[in-house]
């Protein structure tokens, strides 16, 4: 596997933006984490620097309501549509995504 899931990548890319921060330790602490996310996943940091771009939501939400007919149930529209546009969602909301993605992404390839 050479791709985060949407939550993971999130929450990496999140700690990463600490990288700046002007306390080493705050630093330290980030990279730290950084890489024991990656590590957890089995991946190398050149794994997913060269690995396909993580989509954004917003390209997850648009493919998944142009291509779920037939795939998506009613409840699973409406979330789609409840966080279209939204700037921030929530982890629970960016792993649900996720599922919602990959269920309409397996069924069109």
């Amino acid at each position: 596997m050479t791709r985060l899931d949407p939550h993971t990548a999130n929450r990496l890319s999140k700690i990463c933006g600490l990288f700046s921060s002007s306390h080493d330790g705050e630093r330290a602490t980030a990279a730290a984490k950084a890489n024991d996310i990656v590590r957890e996943r089995g991946l190398s940091w050149s794994d997913l620097i060269t690995a396909d771009p993580v989509l954004s939501t917003d390209s997850m939400i648009a493919f998944a309501l142009r291509y779920g007919d037939g795939i998506l149930s009613a409840w699973e529209y409406g979330f789609l549509r409840g966080v279209s546009g939204r700037q921030h969602l929530t982890d629970k909301q960016l792993t649900k995504l996720g599922h919602v993605f990959a269920k309409v992404k397996a069924r069109t390839a």
